[in-house]
């Protein structure tokens, strides 16, 4: 994992170059400052800077091509990219570490439905950067105590695939494109990137959509108080077939 520090503090080294590249980019849009820039140019300008600075965490993990990965490849675009998860997360204190903790529980489901150790450690990676796609998402999305709009909406569901298509370029993690874009997608087949239903759905993107669930409920939301274990658990039963995976609700007993 010393190859991982060095990495990130190459990152860090690296900042200012990448900060520059994207103060060009808001000087392309003619705005004379940061305060002056329109919420939408803005979100794009973050968006760009995410890419950039994930495309400097593939080269140095020598992620470029069909280049073979080794574990520290992983772990040092990993790393990062949970990071950008991170701060994403932190804008709302109703979504600080949700992704980590859908994770865990991600880990915990799969090793219930027997998934080798390999495949585990794949959903669990899906489960920690499921979410990067809300990069490009209004910050007040996650917080809003009304209804949203059908454009709000469309905006909060794509997620699923700008995310996916985000660490699409990364050769290494392939197998989990589809669990991240898919995350979303109800059993029946409704739901965000819809189009696949049923088994058809990757495995762990079905294991990764209770795991979110499961942690969504069980945190305070700006329209109400978290619910107890057995109410999250009584909601999951009842959908599933619908939503959930009958094969796998059962599993959540255990968490």
């Amino acid at each position: 994992m010393a190859e991982v520090a060095e990495i990130i503090a190459k990152l860090a080294d690296n900042s200012m170059d990448l900060l520059e590249d994207c103060l060009a980019d808001l000087r392309d849009t003619g705005s004379a400052s940061i305060q002056a820039l329109p919420l939408e140019d803005l979100r794009t300008c973050l968006y760009m800077a995410t890419l950039r600075v994930l495309d400097f965490l593939r080269r140095e993990a020598g992620a470029e091509g069909g280049e073979r990965p080794t574990g520290d490849s992983k772990a040092i675009f990993l790393t990062g990219a949970a990071r950008i998860v991170d701060a994403i997360e932190n804008s709302s204190p109703y979504t600080t570490g949700h992704s980590r903790a859908v994770a865990k529980y991600a880990g915990q489901l799969a090793a219930r439905a027997r998934m080798t150790d390999a495949q585990i450690e794949e959903v669990e990676y899906a489960a920690l950067v499921h979410n990067i796609g809300r990069i490009n998402e209004a910050p007040d999305l996650t917080q809003s105590t009304r209804r949203l709009s059908d454009s709000e909406l469309t905006q909060a569901r794509d997620h699923c695939v700008v995310g996916a298509e985000i660490i699409r370029p990364i050769s290494f993690l392939t197998p989990i494109v589809p669990m991240v874009r898919h995350h979303h997608t109800r059993f029946d087949g409704t739901g965000y990137a819809s189009g696949v239903r049923g088994e058809d759905l990757p495995l762990g993107a079905r294991i990764i959509s209770i795991a979110d669930a499961y942690n969504a409920m069980r945190s305070d939301r700006p329209y109400r108080s978290a619910l107890s274990r057995d109410e999250t658990i009584l909601e999951i039963d009842k959908n599933a077939g619908r939503q959930f995976d009958p094969k796998l609700v059962p599993f959540v007993h255990d968490l």
